[in-house]
């Protein structure tokens, strides 16, 4: 991963991220490409399948890139739409997260 030199990015979620957040979503994950980036999914109580499509195309590139791009907070909505999903990208979610 990269250097720990240049502080993280917060990137905080909404608490509604259906198919309309989607577009929005994307937009403000890329203002934050080419630094580490952690995902506050604290205030999250819903979320649809293109929420998560977004966040995972994000981490895939960012892996790419070597850079650091991780979900440090997630709501209990969040991590269970992610396993409903068959989603465990640890890249994305850590394990402990995952109940």
């Amino acid at each position: 991963m990269s250097s720990d030199a240049a502080p993280r990015k917060i990137l905080k979620l909404p608490q509604v991220l259906d198919l309309n957040a989607a577009g929005r979503l994307h937009e403000e994950v890329l203002a934050h490409r080419g630094a580490d980036i952690d995902i506050d999914a604290s205030e999250v109580g819903r979320v649809g399948a293109q929420c998560v499509q977004v966040l995972l195309s994000a981490a895939i590139s960012w892996r790419a890139e070597n850079l650091c791009f991780k979900v440090e907070q997630a709501s209990d909505a969040f991590t269970k739409t992610l396993e409903l999903l068959g989603i465990s990208d640890e890249a994305l979610v850590p394990k402990e997260m995952l109940k």
